[in-house]
Protein backbone atom coordinates (compact mmCIF):
# COMPACT_ATOMS: atom_id res chain seq x y z
CA UNK A 1 0.00 0.00 0.00
CA UNK A 2 1.49 3.39 -0.97
CA UNK A 3 2.04 5.99 1.74
CA UNK A 4 -0.80 8.37 2.40
CA UNK A 5 -0.73 11.86 0.97
CA UNK A 6 -0.75 14.85 3.33
CA UNK A 7 -4.33 15.51 2.24
CA UNK A 8 -5.40 11.98 3.20
CA UNK A 9 -3.71 12.28 6.60
CA UNK A 10 -5.39 15.65 7.20
CA UNK A 11 -8.77 14.19 6.24
CA UNK A 12 -8.31 11.29 8.67
CA UNK A 13 -7.30 13.68 11.47
CA UNK A 14 -10.32 15.90 10.76
CA UNK A 15 -12.66 12.90 10.76
CA UNK A 16 -11.24 11.71 14.08
CA UNK A 17 -11.93 15.14 15.60
CA UNK A 18 -15.48 15.14 14.24
CA UNK A 19 -16.05 11.64 15.64
CA UNK A 20 -14.84 12.83 19.05
CA UNK A 21 -17.21 15.81 18.94
CA UNK A 22 -20.14 13.57 18.01
CA UNK A 23 -19.29 11.21 20.87
CA UNK A 24 -19.14 14.13 23.33
CA UNK A 25 -22.52 15.38 22.11
CA UNK A 26 -23.97 11.89 22.52
CA UNK A 27 -22.53 11.61 26.05
CA UNK A 28 -23.92 15.01 26.99
CA UNK A 29 -20.51 16.46 27.87
CA UNK A 30 -20.73 18.88 24.93
CA UNK A 31 -23.67 20.95 23.74
CA UNK A 32 -23.93 22.89 20.50
CA UNK A 33 -26.10 25.97 20.26
CA UNK A 34 -26.60 28.97 18.04
CA UNK A 35 -24.81 32.17 18.96
CA UNK A 36 -26.97 35.03 20.17
CA UNK A 37 -26.91 38.25 18.12
CA UNK A 38 -24.89 39.88 20.92
CA UNK A 39 -22.31 37.08 20.83
CA UNK A 40 -22.03 37.33 17.06
CA UNK A 41 -21.47 41.05 17.30
CA UNK A 42 -18.77 40.61 19.95
CA UNK A 43 -16.92 37.85 18.08
CA UNK A 44 -15.23 37.62 14.73
CA UNK A 45 -18.03 35.46 13.34
CA UNK A 46 -19.15 36.94 10.06
CA UNK A 47 -21.44 35.82 7.29
CA UNK A 48 -19.67 34.09 4.45
CA UNK A 49 -19.06 36.34 1.47
CA UNK A 50 -20.44 35.30 -1.89
CA UNK A 51 -18.04 33.16 -3.88
CA UNK A 52 -15.99 35.09 -6.39
CA UNK A 53 -16.50 34.63 -10.08
CA UNK A 54 -13.51 33.05 -11.82
CA UNK A 55 -11.29 35.49 -13.66
CA UNK A 56 -10.92 35.27 -17.38
CA UNK A 57 -7.45 35.29 -18.79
Amino acid sequence: MPPKTPRERADEKRQAKLDLIQQQIKDGSLTVRKMTPEEKKASDARERPEPRKPRRR
